[in-house]
């Protein structure tokens, strides 16, 4: 429940305590100092699916220069099967809201005495006094954006302000990376990757999966186009079927796409979690979706993508989370012309043809 005026009577409570003095975050050389000691690092992400995916190299970093047993990750309940078995993780801790059971995360933190968290991602304002509660005494932030609590962060002079003109720039995978560059860990790889079920490796299948559904309808690409898409390329593939992916509340949707192409396309929306679905993915011939978390999944385990992007500013265009560091020979994105141009602004023909030099035909 929230209660009216909690939320600004804990960050003012706090910011407050912080100028008394009696809130003291460590600064870049303190998290230094306590990395190369034995602080436990948390890397924070509680937002949206592809967020956390693109935490992947930050998690394998921490893991290869610190051991695993001294990183955790705090992500969404929803994203949790992602992550419970992935061999970069030390620990996992996941929330399903607001306020339902932060007090146990808060004992679960402070049991593993976590000292410094890389805020990855999170837009609950209220999240960092939060953190100082759970033990966390050092924090470093994704430095392509500012945050109204940048006077905490060691890092702070990276972090970009709104009137710069490097503001909600780079991509968020070196953004991400930037902050253990700031506590000078040696970093060997960028690219995404997601552990497989079980350490599967299969083997490829004849299976186009499309993915139509977005978080918001701005990330939506029209369904007749996507129709069109299909027939074009089951046409050219006699051999392919199209599975439709999806969430449960777009297994509409799905079913009208699944309907208007006959019996070699399935509908799997809100069928599939997502280690099933990812699994899937592994096998595909290509994945096709709008920017969209299933995406980034798809890219981090080498299936190949052609992605539709309508950003509305560079902090969410092909710039900050298109498949840099991917083999882009298997991975490609058409993107509106301006930021207030809409999705359908990009034309079927140009996704087939896309679609086809990705699928080398």
């Amino acid at each position: 429940m929230n209660f009216p005026g909690l939320d600004p009577s804990w960050i003012l409570s706090h910011r407050a305590l912080y100028r008394g003095g009696l809130i003291q975050p460590w600064n870049l050389e303190r998290c230094r100092e306590e990395t190369q000691k034995n602080a436990g690092i948390l890397v924070v992400a509680p937002t949206a699916l592809g967020d956390t995916v693109l935490c992947t190299p930050l998690l394998r970093t921490l893991a290869e220069n610190l051991g695993r047993e001294r990183s955790g990750f705090l992500v969404k309940e929803n994203c949790r099967e992602l992550y419970e078995t992935d061999p970069h993780v030390g620990n996992l801790f996941t929330v399903s809201g607001k306020y339902r059971g932060w007090l146990d995360l808060r004992r679960q933190i402070l049991r593993r005495n976590y000292r410094i968290a890389l805020i990855a991602n999170t837009t609950e304002p209220d999240l960092i006094p939060w953190l100082w509660h759970c033990g966390i005494r050092g924090f470093l932030r994704y430095r392509s954006r500012w945050s109204p609590w940048a006077d905490w962060f060691a890092n702070r002079d990276m972090m970009r302000r709104p009137e710069g003109s490097g503001y909600a720039t780079g991509h968020a995978i070196d953004n991400t990376l930037a902050m253990a560059e700031a506590l000078q860990l040696v970093i060997k790889d960028r690219q995404l990757r997601l552990t497989l079920p079980d350490a599967q490796t299969p083997a490829r299948e004849p299976v186009i999966l499309i993915h139509p559904g977005a978080s918001r309808p701005r990330k939506r690409w029209p369904l007749d186009r996507w129709i069109f898409v299909a027939r074009t390329l089951l046409d050219q593939r006699p051999e392919a079927r199209v599975i439709v992916t999806g969430s449960k509340t777009e297994a509409a949707d799905a079913g009208l796409l699944v309907d208007a192409l006959g019996p070699r396309a399935l509908n799997r929306a809100g069928q599939w979690g997502l280690r099933d679905l990812l699994l899937e993915q592994s096998k595909a011939l290509i994945f096709l979706s709008g920017d969209t978390g299933p995406y980034h999944m798809a890219v981090a385990v080498n299936c190949p993508t052609v992605t539709l992007f309508a950003p509305t500013d560079r902090g969410s265009s092909t710039e900050a989370c298109g498949p840099k560091y991917a083999n882009p020979t298997r991975h490609a994105t058409l993107e509106i012309a301006s930021f207030d141009q809409d999705i359908s602004s990009l034309s079927a023909d140009s996704v087939c043809h896309t679609a086809r030099t990705i699928l080398g035909g």
